[in-house]
């Protein structure tokens, strides 16, 4: 990928809920560290190979490779267990400045995940994410990914027992959106598959 914007303003947006949490939690982030940290951030994302022009989800990758790079550049400071500890810090902190609307369900959602989906099937990109959709009513749909980008970061940079933690964001991401997800299969924990069931909230199923 390239060093863009987007990735030049990652740390701006996180680092002060990332290191804000490492600090508390006595993990000493001493400037030495957080440069060695930052210089990883950013070899990554040069080295790992990017999405199609246009293609959202390449944010995901880039936002993974900020995360992976403390475990990468410092690990006798971030284990799995600190890293754990930062996406939790993140889960809090969507919460806290998140406002509840119904954009899960927004027309706009939904026909932008049908046209991912199709585009997937016939996409060859080494990074990307390979998706089925399907409509069920006005309350709820379904998708599911056989092949995840975070999940191919983390084999290609031998963290791929950390990408599970990064699956808790999307409970937060849905919930915002006034979606009950419920997902029973993952490829970060071993499966072959990612199931996400989104149902509107408030309507039983």
């Amino acid at each position: 990928m390239k060093y863009s914007l987007i990735a030049k303003l990652m740390p701006v947006i996180l680092d002060k809920t990332v290191y804000g949490y490492l600090e508390k939690d006595g993990a000493n982030m001493i400037k030495e560290v957080r440069k060695k940290i930052k210089r990883e951030y950013k070899a990554m994302v040069l080295r790992t190979p990017g999405l199609e022009k246009g293609n959202s989800l390449e944010k995901n990758l880039i936002i993974g490779c900020y995360l992976l790079s403390f475990v990468k550049a410092a690990p006798e400071l971030v284990d799995e267990e600190r890293f754990s500890g930062i996406i939790k810090a993140l889960c809090d902190e969507m919460v806290r400045r998140g406002k509840e609307d119904d954009s899960m369900f927004s027309e706009k959602t939904i026909k932008g995940r049908e046209s991912a989906a199709i585009h997937s099937q016939s996409s060859d990109c080494e990074m990307g994410w390979v998706s089925s959709f399907k409509r069920i009513d006005k309350d709820s749909y379904e998708f599911t990914y056989t092949k995840c980008g975070l999940c191919e970061l983390g084999r290609r940079e031998g963290c791929f027992h950390l990408i599970k933690y990064l699956c808790q964001t999307d409970m937060v991401s849905f919930d915002l959106g006034g979606a009950r997800l419920v997902r029973e299969h993952t490829i970060a924990n071993g499966n072959s598959f990612c199931d996400f069931h989104v149902y509107r909230k408030g309507v039983a199923k």
